[in-house]
Formats: C-alpha cells, sequence, structure tokens
C-alpha cells in the first residue's frame, strides 16, 4: 500500500466520491440471504497452508521494487503459477512508471501486469476483476542501488497476492456467467502506476467492467484485537460496498465488517473508480495497519502474524468474485470427444501442483488410472500428438 503524508491523503479523500466519473455501465449484484452449497465447497478449499506457501515464497525475494532486476522474476513466476491453472488465458499488460513525487517527470520501463482470464459462458464481454499489486517498497535515503535494497513486502503485499492466487487455482475450476480476470499489478507503490495504466486503457475501450476486488494488506491483527473488515468504498459504490457486506455476513457472520477510510495512502481500487468502475478494498484495521511496511521488517511472523485473518479476507474476495460473476448450474469443465491421440497427460491439484504425470501414452483415452491420489478435485491436462492442450476436472471419492 502506497503512503502519502496525512493531510495530503485527507484532502484527496475528502474529495475523491466528487472526483470520481459516473459509472461507465450501471449494474447491480445478487442479494444474498442463504450459504450456497456451491460456493461453501469452494470456500472449503481455501487453506492457510497455500497462503503461507504464497507468501513466503513472494517474501523470499531480496525486494520486489518497480525499479530493480527482481521484479521481472516475481513476474515470471505469477505467469508460471497461473499458467498451471484452468484459465483461458495468461496475458500482460505492459506500461511505464511515472514515480507521483518526481516533479520533472521521469518515467521507466518495469515489469508488466499479470492478468489471466477465465472466460464467461453466458456474458462474456462482462467483466468481474480481482487484484493484488505485487511490487514492494522500502524506504530509502541518499543516493542507493534499488537493486540490492531488502523489501521483502510480506504484507504489503504478498498477503494480498496469495489471496488473489487461491480464489484463481479454485475459481478457474469452476464455469460462470460472466468472466473473471486476476490481476496482479506492478507498481503500485509508485502512483498506483500498474492498475491506473490498465484501468486507463479499459475505459478507453468501454470495457465493461462490473465490479473490481482489490486485496492489499490482509495478514496484520493489531495485538489484542479481534479479526475485523475495515471496507474502503466511496459512496457511489455503495452498491458494491452492500453486495460484499451482505456477503460477509451470510459466510462469515461472526466477523464485523464497516464502512471505512484510509487515513493515510491509497490503494489499487482508487485506479478503477476513478476511472467508472464500482470498486472496494477490503483492509486491515486503519487505525492500526502493519507498522513494519515499507521496511525491512515486513516479514512473516512480525508483519503477517495472524493467518485466520488473511483466510477470510481471502475467502470473502473467492465468494463475492463467484457470486457476482454467476455461477453456471453445471460447473464443471468437460472436453468435447476427441479424435486424436494423446501423447503424454498431467495430473494437477486444486493448488496447481502436479501430483502424476505420464507419458509416451500414444492412444485414444477413455478413462485414466491415479494411483496414491487422495480424495478430492485434480484436474488432467491431455496433450495430442497434434500438439493440442485439454483439460478435464474430476473429482476423486474413496
Amino acid at each position: 500500500m502506497k503512503k502519502y503524508l496525512v493531510f495530503i491523503s485527507i484532502l484527496i479523500l475528502a474529495n475523491i466520491c466528487c472526483a470520481q466519473i459516473p459509472h461507465l455501465y450501471n449494474h447491480t449484484f445478487p442479494e444474498i440471504t442463504y450459504q450456497d452449497e456451491v460456493v461453501l465447497e469452494m470456500l472449503n478449499q481455501v487453506t492457510e497452508t497455500q497462503i503461507i506457501n504464497d507468501v513466503t515464497h513472494l517474501s523470499s525475494y531480496l525486494n520486489r521494487r518497480a525499479d530493480a532486476i527482481h521484479i521481472y522474476n516475481v513476474k515470471d513466476w505469477l505467469a508460471f503459477e497461473y499458467e498451471k491453472m484452468n484459465v483461458d488465458s495468461v496475458y500482460f499488460h505492459d506500461f511505464q512508471v511515472i514515480p507521483f513525487w518526481d516533479t520533472v517527470p521521469k518515467p521507466f520501463t518495469t515489469a508488466p501486469n499479470v492478468l489471466a482470464l477465465k472466460r464467461g459462458k453466458k456474458y462474456p464481454d462482462e467483466f468481474i476483476v480481482c487484484g493484488a499489486h505485487y511490487d514492494s517498497y522500502v524506504r530509502a535515503e541518499g543516493e542507493f542501488n534499488p537493486d540490492t535494497l531488502v523489501s521483502p513486502g510480506a504484507d504489503d503485499n504478498a498477503s494480498g497476492v496469495a489471496g488473489i492466487l487461491s480464489a484463481a487455482r479454485i475459481l478457474s475450476n469452476y464455469e460462470f456467467e460472466r468472466s473473471i480476470i486476476f490481476a496482479s499489478w506492478n507498481a503500485e507503490e509508485f502512483g498506483l502506476c500498474g492498475s491506473n495504466a490498465y484501468a486507463k486503457d479499459c475505459r478507453r475501450d468501454s470495457m465493461d467492467i462490473v465490479a473490481y476486488f482489490n486485496l492489499d494488506m490482509t495478514g496484520y491483527l493489531n495485538p489484542g484485537d479481534n479479526i475485523h473488515i475495515a471496507l474502503i468504498y466511496t459512496q457511489c459504490d455503495s452498491l458494491l460496498g452492500e453486495f460484499y457486506k451482505q456477503v460477509g455476513h451470510v459466510y462469515t457472520p461472526n466477523i464485523p465488517i464497516y464502512q471505512d477510510w484510509l487515513i493515510s495512502g491509497d490503494t489499487d481500487f482508487s485506479s478503477f473508480n476513478r476511472n467508472g468502475y464500482q470498486s472496494i478494498t477490503p483492509s486491515e484495521d486503519v487505525l492500526h495497519m502493519s507498522p513494519y511496511i515499507h521496511s525491512v521488517d515486513d516479514i512473516l511472523g512480525l508483519s503477517v502474524n495472524n493467518w485466520d485473518q488473511a483466510v477470510i479476507f481471502t475467502k470473502l474476495n473467492l465468494a463475492c468474485v463467484a457470486l457476482s460473476a454467476g455461477i453456471m448450474p453445471e460447473s464443471v469443465i468437460e472436453i468435447e470427444e476427441q479424435n486424436e491421440e494423446i501423447e503424454s497427460f498431467e495430473v494437477y491439484d486444486i493448488f496447481g501442483r502436479m501430483v502424476y504425470t505420464e507419458k509416451n501414452v500414444w492412444k485414444n483415452m477413455e478413462e485414466i488410472r491415479v494411483n496414491n491420489l487422495e480424495s478430492g478435485i485434480y484436474i488432467v491436462r491431455f496433450f495430442t500428438v497434434n500438439g493440442n492442450i485439454f483439460s478435464k476436472k474430476f473429482f476423486l471419492k474413496y
């Protein structure tokens, strides 16, 4: 999360609703009054272990600064993770960075935004977007080399990225009426540069984004406090805010959710808000955010100190995305009958880990045998002799 001086932020926040341009499209959201069995199935697949693994990996880079060389390795890892999922495409969105503090613009090139598309079946040109920034930042004085700075960014914002990845791994195994875009933004810490460039391009192209759900800093809980969610949105986006609250009251009824305002800084939801799209961002307590962000101490255990909270933020984001996208009644991925010979296949669990593979098959496949796998949901990727790739979801139950 990017921080400004407090008095500047107050001025910005006081005028943000008036500054927002009119919505490009007017969408409403379903009324949520009961727990849907399919959504509960999805939420049960969210695991603390997977979130920990992703935060641990992302915070293991020396830094994830947009102006350092390491950011390109992070970009490659994110793309690799998305490519293992049942999404329709993984693509990059390039932009230039103009740091917000420069009085004389000094743009520089950085790694792109990383996006994954799950195409909707009924309204493919209507989009639900959820995202989190993958860059980190650490304060530095005087002359410095960005490539050598230490900036683990565990809470800000490896925690948010982990939540989006978890949602993508699970939701990519289902079918929806609307299209879903899972996004990893870069250069948020330099002034929301990546998300702002993307949102501007979407508005220019009149892209119909029904809602944007942001995750930024989900892992710090002030010692002694109970888990709660400060939901940041403008009055212009109150329909989306009320929808999120409904989802929370139904699926996490013991977690308080209330509208609040950032007292300093900003985050990527504003890029969409200011370009005419409904957007929200759930937040840690705005008065008691992690005191370790933008420092070498933004690490696991210190800055990310409550995995239960990170799981709840992840689950509510997933539920909101699924319900606003519209779950298809028969939400199982199938492939059409294929006459091509299968050369090899790979089996992945719901977290994108390959758990079994078989090569040099050379046959038409009507069934496969997978030994020693636990009960659960799996994805099989078939590779044909003609170079085509097909996927199939299956449930294994003993």
